[in-house]
């Protein structure tokens, strides 16, 4: 179904689809038909790809032959917008085979999921998996840029977690969101202030009466809208009200397959020269749109600031709401200390803002000015002043975290503070620099000075603690700066590589590398090595393998190069690896459960001294090869194949 959006006037229409190469500058985004699923692949026009799901179990296929015929033999990256088998079944396997279109990384909203897909998924792209996180931006060939607008939420709805990115070129803007709720929840309504008006709109979950919602399609206004839908699903996709209420804001609609007669119309591809006007083409039909003309209208200024000591380091802003013909998306906060000379404190995107960390006893002076999308900047506000109250006898500080750390998601560290005439303290934080406030511990002895927090496993570049007076709130204090929390990612320890051929004869020189391809560092005490008969070597007390290190064992001690520290002899002196094929096995201590193994041929270990090695070197679904292919070296124990250290 195609309804022409009736405020314009298509430029070109009905004309057959160019060859590939005579879009071959231009950016291109298609919504690959996949059935009842999702997957979409960007293209910048100097060739760099970004693809956007993966569709169900299946797809793989389909979405490698429609990137071949386009020329793209590389993704940059991976969007999977959330953990929906439609949405994510085929990306591993666009990454496999002989045809594979190999994947640099995967982005998605960090969760977790309880389903095969996924399982095959975190297993198959390991440490090339990413996380997502909210306002984080990417420059496709420094020609696109992409943003993400929402990742992840406080909902147990896996749709409405989905990860949402705008894609921005020239004058052109698309939003692309997976199955985002616009409907219990209303994930919608937050995400539209941050999008704005677009040209293209990726209808949210194949067209569903849940998402889409009214207020959500006034804020953007797309010129046209893809559905990704199969003409054989069950739920009604795309629903009446959907497709109704993409019509009262003028979309016009272009699907991958029409359930209403049944018929699949195929892949629909958007090409741009330059971003002032794009063109749509499925089949034989194509039609050109103009972009909106840039928005350089300011806001206008933020009324009635009005400012407030809240404590002896701490004064609250509060104003008015800016208007603006596209909407406010922000406000900036100016502070002076001498009421004359101004500059930046921070951002607030509601109406008002905690000023944090100031100093007790002393006046400030305060402006707010508004943002809308395109960054333009209102005037300033009226000018506000308050003064920080003089810090008695009480007193209450926060020593540490204190701004600048880098602290790992899931580790436990110490909150530190010096106090007087304080009984207990409540301690909290925020990922966003100024709130929300989490409450760590409601109250604490203010006379231990420590509390041991176990942090949350997220990424946040803008954390801060606070510690106040449990009873009073007052004194309070903010860590002076923000720090960095990292989330931990899962460990996984592979073969790297074996020498079965030792050089000359003395099979005290045969090895197995091992390599930490995960993100935390693994304990291997207990863990074995076998050979295809027996366990020969298990791994003692204390050995620790960190992330992206290596570990040798040697047949022999005696074999250890000189200098080499990450590397140890055999537990029972022998490897016992055959030059005629062996299968090499790593496994746990307890449980004995299989890690990692290879079973190697008579030919990988018919040349004396040459090791066969992953290709890519220290890849977790690298194969093994030769690894005089890779490297004029014949092998790299404990090192990668180039000679360079891990």
């Amino acid at each position: 179904m195609r309804s022409p959006r009736p405020s314009l006037v298509p430029l070109i229409c009905c004309l057959a689809l160019l060859p590939t190469l005579a879009l071959a500058q231009n950016l291109r985004f298609t919504t690959i038909d996949i059935g009842q699923g999702d997957s979409a692949v960007l293209v910048a026009p100097s060739g760099c790809a970004v693809l956007f799901d993966g569709g169900p179990t299946g797809s793989g296929r389909t979405i490698k032959t429609y990137l071949k015929s386009i020329g793209v033999t590389r993704l940059q990256m991976v969007f999977v917008s959330h953990m929906h088998a439609d949405h994510m079944g085929g990306i591993d396997e666009v990454d496999v085979g002989t045809d594979a279109v190999p994947i640099d990384a995967v982005y998605d909203h960090g969760g977790t999921y309880d389903s095969g897909a996924y399982d095959e998924y975190v297993a198959h792209f390991g440490a090339r998996r990413q996380t997502a996180s909210l306002g984080q931006t990417f420059s496709l060939c420094n020609e696109v840029t992409l943003k993400v607008v929402n990742s992840g939420s406080t909902h147990s709805d896996e749709n409405s977690k989905s990860v949402a990115v705008k894609i921005s070129y020239g004058s052109f803007d698309a939003l692309v969101g997976g199955d985002l709720t616009g409907i219990s929840p209303d994930i919608e309504a937050v995400l539209a202030p941050r999008v704005g008006e677009v040209e293209l709109y990726k209808v949210h979950h194949h067209g569903s009466k849940y998402s889409s919602n009214a207020p959500f399609l006034a804020a953007l206004l797309p010129t046209v809208s893809f559905i990704s839908v199969g003409i054989g699903n069950t739920y009604g996709h795309p629903t009446p009200e959907c497709l109704a209420r993409l019509a009262d804001v003028g979309s016009a609609v272009w699907m991958t397959e029409d359930p209403s007669i049944n018929q699949k119309l195929g892949h629909i591809a958007l090409t741009s020269a330059d971003g002032s006007s794009f063109t749509v083409s499925q089949g034989s039909v194509s039609t050109t749109y103009p972009s909106k003309t840039p928005d350089t209208q300011a806001p206008t200024a933020p009324g009635s600031l009005v400012a407030s000591a809240a404590s002896f380091s701490e004064i609250d802003l509060s104003w008015s709401a800016s208007t603006d013909n596209k909407g406010v998306t922000g406000y900036r906060v100016y502070r002076s200390d001498n009421g004359s000379s101004f500059s930046q404190a921070g951002t607030s995107s509601t109406l008002g803002f905690a000023d944090l960390g100031l100093s007790s006893n002393t006046p400030y002076w305060y402006q707010v000015s508004a943002l809308d999308e395109a960054g333009n900047e209102s005037p300033v506000s009226n000018t506000a002043s308050a003064t920080t109250p003089a810090e008695p006898g009480l007193h209450l500080t926060l020593t540490s975290p204190n701004g600048g750390e880098i602290w790992k998601g899931g580790s436990r560290q110490n909150i530190t503070w010096s106090s007087s005439s304080v009984s207990n303290v409540k301690i909290e934080y925020t990922l966003f620099n100024s709130g929300p406030w989490t409450v760590i511990a409601s109250s604490v002895a203010a006379s231990t000075g420590s509390y041991t927090w176990t942090l949350p496993n997220t990424d946040s570049a803008r954390v801060r603690i606070r510690v106040s007076d449990a009873q009073n709130g007052i004194p309070v204090d903010t860590s002076d700066n923000v720090f960095t929390l990292t989330a931990s990612r899962p460990s996984q320890v592979i073969i790297n590589e074996i020498l079965a051929n030792e050089p000359g004869s003395s099979t005290g020189s045969e090895f197995i590398e091992l390599v930490n391809a995960g993100g935390v560092t693994v304990d291997l005490a207990g863990w074995t090595l076998w050979d295809g008969a027996a366990a020969r070597h298990t791994f003692p007390t204390g050995t620790l393998l960190a992330p992206g290190k290596a570990l040798v064992v040697f047949a022999s001690s005696t074999a250890i190069p000189s200098g080499m520290t990450n590397a140890m002899g055999a537990s029972t002196g022998v490897l016992s690896l055959n030059n005629t094929g062996d299968t090499v096995s790593l496994r746990t201590g307890a449980k004995n459960l299989l890690v990692d193994s290879y079973t190697y041929t008579g030919a990988q270990a018919s040349v004396d001294g040459v090791s066969i090695n992953r290709n890519p070197d220290a890849s977790a679904t690298g194969a093994f090869v030769l690894h005089t292919t890779l490297s004029p070296r014949s092998s790299s124990p404990g090192a990668r194949t180039s000679g360079a250290a891990f």
